[in-house]
């Protein structure tokens, strides 16, 4: 197999409106840290959260949070029919990163429960799927993070491999990368997305954008 290489998003030197951090994606100072079992498990959660083709030059990062609505919405209407024109189809590598918002008390708990499903099964985008499609059941719950768990088990995660992850905060250096990347960018709204074509930023939609929009946007980068 391949080895999938990790784009991450350009420094402020490239366009001032992103001042993200280059370990986005490509954490080697968070790695380098890191215990090598924690270390091992940052890694498969990097490759879990990214889909899409490994060769294509077209990045679209995805920047949200789970308890968001803008963003749970944008998931169920559109992500759908772009995954399958755009990620599917290998024209188009898609990356999720997380901005728990300090108005959401959950973001940072189903962030968590996303990597970990990652880390434990490569179970990411099923978690993220079932996340956004249940938001306002998990939202209102007395026990949310017992419901992750059993959305975790429902998507034939390993029990103890994703308690494990959770317990132990395997992925939370990851989140706190995310969070103040993307704070240092002046990113503060959910969701917004970063289209990339090579180390080039061509395209940025805030919002979930139209459908019309979308697509204008990555046919235009993928010429």
């Amino acid at each position: 197999m391949r080895a999938r290489h990790y784009p991450h998003l350009p420094t402020a030197g490239v366009l001032p409106l992103l001042v993200l951090a280059s370990l986005v994606f490509a954490p080697a100072g968070l790695v380098a840290q890191s215990t090598p079992a924690r270390t091992a498990a940052l890694e498969r959660a990097l490759q879990s959260r990214a889909k899409g083709g490994d060769s294509t030059d077209v990045v679209v990062f995805e920047i949200a949070d789970f308890q968001c609505p803008h963003c749970a919405r944008f998931a169920r209407e559109l992500g759908p029919t772009l995954d399958e024109r755009y990620v599917e189809t290998g024209r188009v590598q898609w990356v999720f990163v997380n901005l728990p918002l300090h108005t959401h008390p959950l973001a940072w708990h189903a962030a968590e429960a996303a990597l970990c499903a990652g880390v434990a099964g490569d179970r990411f985008w099923g978690m993220h799927d079932r996340l956004f499609a249940e938001q306002q059941t998990w939202a209102e719950a007395p026990e949310p993070l017992a419901l992750f768990a059993a959305y975790a088990d429902d998507l034939g995660v390993p029990e103890a491999a994703y308690r494990a992850c959770t317990d132990n905060d395997e992925v939370a250096a990851l989140i706190v990368q995310d969070l103040g990347s993307a704070i240092s960018a002046g990113v503060t709204g959910t969701p917004t997305f970063i289209i990339l074509k090579g180390q080039e930023v061509v395209n940025q939609i805030v919002g979930t954008g139209s459908m019309e929009e979308w697509t204008a946007a990555l046919e235009e980068a993928l010429q």
